[in-house]
């Protein structure tokens, strides 16, 4: 009998320390993605990383179409179902999510926007690259690339993504200051359609010959550029630039052939660790800067090779 008592005793006291682990193991924090596209899986592996060195028990959850803002608004009630302390979200909508937001903060959830900021003023910590920045970076470059006066192209996103057009305004203000003369020639929205993508940018070459630099602000333009320039042998004749994240071996190979001259590139590793990484100080009462900002990678043939630049392949 002593023995069973002592075993018993023994189960329970395990039992607890176990359930002392789980308690202890820091908030729980409900991660919302737009997708579950590679950009998205790099930004659900950095928020991992971040609940493991911070703490925190993470909950990912996202929509299987990008652009789905009902299930992502359905996938944050759920999210709060389950108790969860923070919301960190990248939101599929710039102003359809403030009031699902509004409610979650006045229940009492810590919420961290990032990725895509929401519409006006919110009092939400953001995590995220500066898109202008990152479009003024892809303007210094072009600009360095091409003669005065060269007709320049312009292959924008669609008229929704407040990312792609503020990449495309910075990169359109830093050339007309360093090319006072700059021409441009045309632009066309590229990603209206999916699937379409080279399609309109092979018929952005037929309505414009005459481009001799172009810049593609998102990554299915860039790619679609990259194939259309190889296809037509313009590789080197006509400078680009584009945007993507991390790096993958075509684009490097495009760099690396002189198809392709600059790749701006985003991280959704480190947004996605920075952004778990101050959800879980704000749920501990720690002070949060109202905005983190990830940084960026432009990848060009100098530093193609550079350790930097290759760890981004691996990623």
């Amino acid at each position: 009998m002593r023995l069973r008592a002592l075993a018993r005793a023994l189960v329970l006291s395990t039992a607890v320390l176990v359930l002392g682990n789980v308690a202890g193991a820091g908030p729980k924090i409900g991660v919302l993605l737009k997708s579950k596209s590679a950009f998205w899986s790099a930004a659900e592996a950095g928020a991992m990383k971040a609940g493991a060195e911070f703490g925190g028990e993470v909950i990912v959850k996202s929509p299987i179409n990008e652009g789905d803002v009902g299930i992502q608004i359905q996938l944050l009630e759920g999210l709060l179902a389950q108790g969860v302390e923070a919301i960190v979200i990248a939101p599929g909508s710039k102003d359809t999510l403030i009031a699902p937001l509004a409610a979650a903060a006045a229940k009492g959830a810590k919420i961290v926007v990032f990725d895509t900021r929401l519409e006006g003023e919110q009092p939400y910590v953001f995590v995220g690259t500066d898109q202008r920045k990152s479009g003024q970076a892809a303007g210094d470059l072009l600009a360095s690339l091409m003669a005065e006066g060269a007709p320049v192209g312009f292959l924008k996103h669609n008229q929704t993504s407040g990312a792609t057009i503020q990449r495309e305004l910075g990169a359109f203000e830093r050339m007309r200051e360093l090319r006072k003369d700059f021409a441009l020639c045309g632009s066309m929205y590229v990603g209206t359609e999916k699937g379409a993508e080279k399609d309109r940018v092979a018929s952005f070459f037929d309505q414009h010959p005459e481009a001799k630099a172009v810049l593609a602000s998102s990554t299915p333009a860039t790619l679609a550029l990259i194939e259309v320039l190889k296809e037509r042998k313009l590789g080197g004749t006509v400078k680009s630039v584009g945007f993507g994240f991390n790096l993958t071996p075509a684009v490097a190979a495009a760099i690396e052939q002189d198809v392709l001259q600059g790749w701006v590139a985003q991280l959704p590793g480190a947004m996605g660790f920075d952004a778990v990484k101050a959800a879980v100080a704000l749920c501990k009462g720690e002070p949060v800067p109202k905005t983190i900002t990830t940084e960026f990678f432009v990848v060009t043939k100098k530093n193609l090779q550079e350790p930097a630049t290759q760890a981004l392949l691996a990623q």
